[in-house]
């Protein structure tokens, strides 16, 4: 029987979907408003400042391997790896802006965006295999009158196998991404009537950090043995104090680990921003079909700082009068001290990412909806003992609301 407990710090996201629904009502209020006024103004022009306020809601993934000692092969098969129960990150809610200005009469689009997201989760998980119950391999009467009071029950191989997890872990992760860009619409109309094409060339910046400190305590190879009782006369030819006289053999192992890694870079990006309108009308509200590539190569500093320490020890019990087997005790097989590791390194990040979605656009006011994804090639340090190259990738939903400004 599993029993997964998982405690989430939710104070960062509660504060972030509060802050979230304060500046959607206020953008709300303020595009009616706005709208009433261009439409009282016959003489309309499109806006030539546009702010942006969303949320997004992103899943990372990489870079966050957990150390794995030999004896996570050893547990039960039917026993999740602490490896993936600790490495698992949560779901970061995270916010973003951006703001656009186009000059009157240009193709221009000058713009300067920020994302921003974290997640954190606590996990205490405890799991145990399902023993089988003890039961008689064997039980005979001997043939013989002089045993024919003689009853033997043997369980020559283990009687029950039973081993446990439990696994404690801290797990952080925060990403930050700032862009800077000069773009120019070179295919109004390519798409159809309303539609854009913008080209785009700036800069990004990225920083990503994460945090890990895991403990776990397992137990291998539990083994029951039920060993020879000979009944004779109504008489235990050896004392025993129950009808079965047990022993058992385990392993304890424990792991104690933990991780800081990140990168912070920035360099060259280019992107293509494009949209086409699906229905409606632009001097009213119309729904549109949008998506964008972008790519960036980024010069930054990746650093990795590890430790980790682990031990295992043989438990065995066996009785007293069980003369073949030894005295109770224990024995440590190793004990592994803390090893600690840093390293830092200059890094060439390649980036490409990608966004679709929806909007429905009025004269000067615009809510999306859309699912982006970002990868950045060989961000992370991933190793324990030694340098690892992983990538970071992001990916999940995002909501916008955008207003327009001037005109």
């Amino acid at each position: 029987m599993s029993e997964l407990i998982q405690k989430n710090d939710d104070r960062a996201t509660i504060r972030l979907k509060l802050m979230a629904s304060v500046s959607a009502a206020v953008l709300i209020a303020s595009a009616c408003s706005a709208g009433e006024s261009l439409a009282a103004d016959s003489d309309r022009s499109q806006p030539r400042v546009w702010i942006e306020l969303g949320a997004q809601l992103e899943r990372a993934s990489g870079g966050d391997d957990m150390f794995k000692p030999p004896f996570f092969d050893d547990l039960a098969p039917s026993l999740d790896s602490p490896a993936k129960i600790a490495a698992k990150l949560p779901w970061a809610m995270g916010g973003e802006a951006k703001i656009s200005l186009q000059p009157q009469e240009s193709d221009w689009v000058f713009s300067a965006g920020v994302r921003y997201g974290r997640a954190k989760s606590t996990r205490n998980t405890q799991q145990n295999s399902n023993p089988p119950s003890s039961r008689i391999v064997r039980k005979y009467p001997s043939s013989k009158p002089i045993y024919s009071q003689i009853c033997c029950h043997t369980s020559l191989f283990p009687a029950q196998k039973a081993n446990f997890a439990d696994v404690q872990s801290v797990h952080q992760e925060s990403h930050l991404v700032l862009d800077f860009r000069a773009g120019k619409d070179v295919g109004l109309g390519l798409f159809g009537k309303d539609s854009s094409s913008v080209v785009s060339a700036g800069v990004r910046f990225a920083q990503f950090i994460t945090k890990s400190d895991v403990s776990v305590k397992g137990r291998t190879d539990l083994e029951h043995y039920n060993y020879l009782s000979i009944l004779y006369g109504g008489y235990f030819l050896a004392r025993y104090p129950q009808k079965y006289a047990p022993a058992k053999r385990f392993h304890i192992n424990s792991l104690d680990a933990g991780s800081s890694r990140s990168f912070q870079g920035a360099g060259p990006s280019i992107s293509w921003d494009a949209s086409a309108a699906l229905a409606g009308d632009s001097d009213s509200s119309e729904l549109t079909f949008d998506w964008s590539v972008n790519a960036a190569l980024l010069f930054g500093k990746q650093k990795a700082k590890t430790h980790h320490q682990s031990t295992e020890s043989l438990y065995y019990f066996a009785p007293s009068y069980a003369r073949t087997h030894p005295a109770s005790g224990y024995a440590t097989l190793y004990n592994h001290p803390r090893k600690d590791f840093t390293r830092s390194r200059s890094v060439i990040v390649p980036n490409i990412g990608g966004m679709a979605g929806f909007s429905i656009k009025f004269p000067n006011a615009k809510v999306s909806i859309g699912y982006r994804a970002d990868i950045y090639f060989n961000a992370m340090d991933g190793g324990w003992d030694t340098a690892k190259k992983e990538n970071r990738s992001f990916f999940g939903p995002f909501a916008t609301i955008s207003i327009g400004l001037g005109g």
